[in-house]
């Protein structure tokens, strides 16, 4: 099992690193290659991250919640909690765009701002939170 927990946290490492890097250069490949035909691409990747994400920081949470006293609120129950509900809410968000997207084909996009700063916030808090949560799944993956 935990060889399976590392692979998937190398993966989910591996993830944030390059959606974070595409984010910050897709720009300037518009000309060279189908930017949105990678996006597509990367999108797939990146639900199957969020699905592993999401059911790593909640056993995490669940594990925390259990073993808390009630009144004090520790740094691992700080952690574990925070990881849950951004993953949660990073899920929420990239589901609404990327099924309006495959529902409306990328002429959606065009013009349509409010869908275009919920990607930019999907693909700037993704990253960070699914490599952090893979580097904790890599880290811990002897502990389970």
């Amino acid at each position: 099992m935990a060889g399976l927990q590392k692979l998937a946290g190398a993966y989910l490492m591996l993830l944030a690193i390059v959606v974070a890097v595409f984010f910050i250069i897709n720009n300037f490949l518009l000309d060279a290659i189908d930017v949105m035909g990678v996006w597509l691409v990367l999108d797939a990747l990146m639900a199957i991250g969020l699905a592993a994400g999401l059911i790593y920081n909640y056993s995490r949470k669940k594990v925390v919640d259990a073993g808390s006293d009630g009144d004090r609120v520790t740094r691992g129950y700080f952690e574990a909690n925070v990881a849950f509900f951004v993953t949660a809410g990073v899920t929420i968000l990239f589901l609404h765009n990327w099924f309006a997207l495959l529902a409306n084909g990328n002429d959606y996009l065009d013009g349509n701002h409010q869908s275009w700063v919920i990607w930019a916030v999907v693909d700037t808090v993704l990253p960070l939170i699914l490599g952090i949560t893979g580097c904790h799944m890599w880290k811990n993956a002897g502990d389970s």
